[in-house]
């Protein structure tokens, strides 16, 4: 049997890529819905870093001959991740943040600013975050949250922050991300909530065949409601106002979304003796226990699950 030549296969390569390409079609919501992302995050990425330093939220310390650090804000938590530079021991990391008159055109007037700062490591991290002298934040990595700067956020506030960042036993630490985060006043739509509510909607809508058509152009409507081009153009009452019209639109489908009931079930994931003795992961699972009971007693209908038998056969 002859083969088929080369240059014949490769034709037929060709042929059949742009078709494999077009299976699965373009999300027409992707470009607003990643405009209404990007409205209420900043980058804070640029820190000086110090080995370490006695009160390092004293804003009469000269920290220009500190190292730089960038923050690269691609990674996730766990402590290794390879494009992140790493560090053991201890570690102070400092910057100025100021409040922008806009974020990618959206007004910052009047909002509650945050920095969402992370960090990772295989190990424990104690951290403690500084804004303007006053401590923010003082616990491990795993229970941080996003710090509020000012709960009335005025264009040109500044705030000293500073952190100190501990880690034990030589572990590896990585400082994997660092945003300014706004949650709109409450007098304006927000279009962080507008987005998840548009992304909430949309997979419930696509699982039901029956009136699936009409609640497609439902949502249609509201995503094509939302003006990006007044916030192009400074118009900020204006996106507000179609950010509003949007949500209206979508409050249409509010009767035949209460037909659902989510169930959800509490877990609790706990490392089997990893890195430790096997008394301490019996204490942590014990301690567990003891949260749950108590919720359950304190709500009737609490259901929990455990991935491991071994947890509920020490806890008998």
């Amino acid at each position: 049997m002859k083969r088929p030549r080369p240059c014949f296969l490769l034709f037929l390569l060709f042929c059949s890529v742009p078709t494999l390409c077009q299976d699965k079609p373009a999300d027409p919501y992707k470009a607003t819905l990643d405009r209404l992302d990007s409205l209420t995050r900043q980058g804070e990425t640029e820190w000086r870093f110090h080995a370490d330093i006695p009160h390092p939220e004293d804003p009469s310390i000269n920290d220009s001959d500190w190292g730089t650090w960038t923050v690269k804000n691609v990674s996730g938590p766990g402590g290794q991740n390879a494009n992140e530079e790493h560090w053991t021991g201890t570690r102070v990391f400092r910057r100025w943040v100021q409040i922008p008159e806009k974020i990618h055109g959206y007004s910052t007037a009047g909002s509650k600013a945050y920095l969402d700062v992370r960090f990772g490591s295989q190990g424990t991290l104690t951290i403690t975050v500084f804004s303007n002298g006053a401590i923010g934040y003082r616990g491990n990595d795993d229970q941080i949250l996003p710090i509020l700067l000012t709960e009335n956020a005025q264009p040109g506030q500044k705030f000293l922050v500073a952190v100190r960042v501990v880690a034990a036993d030589e572990a590896q630490a990585e400082f994997f991300h660092s945003e300014l985060t706004i949650e709109a006043p409450k007098s304006r739509p927000d279009p962080a909530l507008l987005r998840l509510e548009i992304l909430a909607n949309r997979p419930i809508i696509a699982a039901y065949e029956e009136g699936k058509a009409e609640r497609e152009q439902q949502m249609d409507a509201a995503v094509k409601a939302i003006d990006l081009g007044a916030l192009d153009k400074g118009d900020q009452a204006g996106f507000d106002a179609s950010l509003r019209s949007a949500h209206d639109k979508l409050v249409q489908l509010k009767p035949w979304l209460q037909q659902f009931t989510i169930k959800a079930v509490g877990n609790s994931h706990i490392d089997m003796a990893w890195l430790w003795p096997w008394t301490e992961t019996v204490e942590v699972v014990r301690n567990t226990f003891r949260s749950v009971l108590d919720l359950m007693r304190e709500y009737p209908d609490f259901k929990f699950t455990m991935s491991s038998a071994r947890t509920y056969e020490w806890m008998q």
